[in-house]
């Protein structure tokens, strides 16, 4: 499904690079040699392993092709291929025992890239870190440790320290990636973070002249132009004036009630930023910095969405070429007239899916990379000739799922018990009879405050689908991407009426025929968990059973532990707004809180955590199961050793899911 912007817009790795056959007329199914698997088939770790594909990106010059592709010891790695066919192919990999996790081009001749190690035990933090390497894998640099023991005296001299990140390229064909470093107080509190700039084959560093900030808007010749700073509970937007080409103040605002929030660079004297309508959906403006105004008229809006603009800069200057638009589903809004028509081009080719294309040239495209996708298809990359339209395969990201067997994917809006919306997403398993009501899943996404999720393909739905169930994702208010006021009508709101959004979604649903009432489990992590265990308490008789992993088990929590991840400012500042003052509101908190409420459980429940989780410490798990326990609750407990606010390892991964489709078939068949 594809949801409509308000402007015009177009809506692994096989070294041979081998020609698609009978592409003329593509479909979201399997080319021909795919597996012909139906999906209750397929084992868990065909959902939740690691894909053989992962990021393909071009050379600056549009020569070569980089890709991440398993390899060596089945670590992935970095294949390159020379496009024009004048060098070998050849594999650049980390360790015997790392994995290459992501990677960028920063010249023809050098890449970035960052490690991880998927099996590691250790006690001590690791990071991912930044290793430079040339193309040809024959010289390399850690430009970032990956911890703070590890190496020589002298090398952890001359590397930088693990705590820093990186934030993107520089200027075009110089040999420097930007970094930020942060900063923190005695206490050990960030406080805000420096921008660097290092060159990635003498691994040299300079601090860039900007501000003291939390992130930086770079244009396209990589040269800081604005920058945001959180402090206090107030965000300062800074911007470079072209004319002193001093660092001046634009904008002060609470966090969470910015008049504009800057997107993009535009030109010397205007950014891109994001506003608000009437019903809080993104509209699009310029914003003139040395007049200090907000544009009368959008460039673009997004009815029914928000906070889904990113912009799309050619690669050797600072002309935008685009826009990159996150509705239900992403598309792309071309400025570049040549751009726009390829991409019309491109999903003509490959229609009902989701097309995102990557080019070096930009405004000359010889080569263009696509990435396509479908909500039953986790996607395949194209190599495409325009000029010749000619096709090539690099690979698929999973080529052992066939989409004819996956589960497809709606949004649908309807209203909650007090009229505001109510994006609702339905996942249904491949072949069910619409009038048949299915066994059902609520799923509730994490943090609260974010999205829950979009039309595309996602192991965690449609491994649920595949056994069988009805899979049901609430954005429920609070969830930020369906515009600013359903993102503020969460505010201390857990267990009231973002609960009871939860529990409207699946009325919707059940209203529809879809679901059958007497078979719905309810599942979900960190906050997800919350709502799971708050829904088996708030609405005991509405759920057969229930999965928590990670969950927050007593809203207190957040702010009392102080060996969680959460830093005092956003304990102070945003905690205080989003959740509640943790004094004035003891009342509600303790209604609102699975811990006090554990006596009004009824159904089956699956208590998981981590036992290295600092997001959401064990002890929420451990008082929530003891608080069931001693109310002679049906409680499983389950604890991973070496998991945090996720699964590192793939072992405890693949063994919660198989879990899940147990406990899950127990109940609800």
């Amino acid at each position: 499904m594809k949801q409509t912007v308000w402007l015009k817009h177009a809506a692994c790795v096989l070294l041979g690079l081998a020609c698609l056959a009978a592409f003329s007329q593509p479909t979201a199914g399997p080319t021909a040699g795919a597996p012909k698997t139906t999906a209750a088939a397929l084992p868990v770790e065909a959902f939740f392993k690691k894909g053989d594909l992962g990021k393909a990106q071009l050379s600056p010059s549009g020569r070569y092709l980089a890709a991440l592709e398993s390899g060596i010891h089945e670590r992935m790695g970095v294949v390159v291929t020379d496009l024009e066919g004048k060098e070998g192919s050849h594999f650049i990999s980390a360790s015997e025992k790392d994995d290459v996790t992501w990677f960028s081009w920063v010249t023809d001749d050098w890449i970035v890239f960052k490690v991880n190690n998927p099996n590691y035990r250790g006690t001590r933090w690791v990071g991912s870190g930044l290793m430079s390497m040339s193309r040809d894998g024959k010289t390399s640099r850690q430009l970032i440790a990956r911890d703070w023991e590890s190496g020589s005296e002298n090398s952890r001299r001359l590397t930088l320290s693990p705590d820093h990140g990186y934030v993107g390229r520089g200027a075009p064909d110089s040999l420097e990636v930007l970094v930020a470093q942060p900063h923190y107080d005695g206490n050990y509190e960030y406080r805000y973070s420096t921008l660097h700039a290092v060159n990635v084959v003498s691994g040299q560093s300079r601090v860039e002249a900007a501000p003291r900030a939390d992130e930086w808007l770079i244009d396209g010749r990589g040269r800081p132009r604005a920058s945001l700073h959180a402090a206090d509970g107030q965000v300062t937007v800074m911007w470079l004036d072209p004319r002193s080409r001093e660092w001046t103040e634009l904008q002060k605002s609470p966090v969470h009630h910015m008049d504009w929030i800057p997107l993009a660079i535009q030109d010397e004297a205007h950014l891109l930023v994001s506003t608000s309508d009437k019903d809080g959906y993104d509209e699009l403006r310029e914003y003139d910095a040395i007049e200090r105004r907000v544009g009368s008229v959008p460039i673009l809006a997004t009815p029914g969405f928000s906070r889904s603009i990113e912009p799309i800069y050619a690669r050797h200057s600072d002309r935008l070429l685009g826009l990159s638009v996150l509705v239900d589903s992403v598309t792309t809004t071309w400025l570049d007239p040549t751009l726009s028509k390829l991409q019309d081009r491109v999903d003509a080719k490959l229609p009902n899916r989701v097309n995102i294309l990557q080019c070096s040239q930009c405004e000359r495209p010889q080569r263009v990379l696509v990435h396509s996708y479908s909500d039953t298809d986790p996607g395949m990359v194209l190599l495409f000739t325009p000029e010749k339209d000619e096709w090539k395969l690099v690979g698929r990201v999973r080529p052992q799922i066939d989409p004819k067997t996956m589960a497809t994917m709606e949004l649908h809006r309807t209203s909650a018990r007090d009229g505001e919306d109510l994006p609702v997403w339905i996942t249904r398993p491949r072949g069910a009879a619409p009038e048949k009501p299915l066994p059902a899943v609520v799923l509730v996404h994490g943090g609260p405050w974010e999205r829950g999720t979009e039309w595309r393909w996602n192991p965690e739905g449609q491994f649920l689908a595949s056994r069988g169930y009805l899979v049901i994702e609430p954005e429920f208010r609070g969830s930020v991407g369906y515009g600013e006021r359903h993102f503020h009508l969460g505010f201390k709101a857990w267990g009231l009426s973002m609960q009871d959004d939860v529990t409207d979604a699946l009325k919707f649903v059940i209203s529809k025929g879809w679901a059958d009432p007497g078979r719905v489990c309810i599942m979900g992590a960190s906050y997800g968990g919350y709502a799971t265990l708050m829904g088996l308490a708030k609405d005991p008789g509405q759920y057969r059973c229930g999965i928590a992993f990670a969950a927050v088990s007593d809203p207190r929590y957040m702010f009392d532990f102080h060996w969680n991840d959460i830093s005092r400012q956003a304990k102070s500042y945003g905690l205080n707004e989003l959740l509640g003052d943790r004094i004035k509101d003891e009342a509600r908190f303790i209604a609102t809180s699975p811990v006090e409420q554990a006596a009004n459980i009824k159904a089956p429940l699956m208590l998981v955590h981590g036992a290295k989780d600092r997001r959401v410490p064990i002890q929420n798990g451990e008082r929530m199961r003891d608080a069931l326990q001693k109310a002679n609750k049906q409680v499983e407990w389950v604890l991973y050793p070496w998991a945090g606010h996720g699964f590192p390892l793939l072992e405890d991964e693949l063994d919660y899911y198989g879990r899940v489709e147990r406990f899950l078939a127990k109940h609800l068949n």
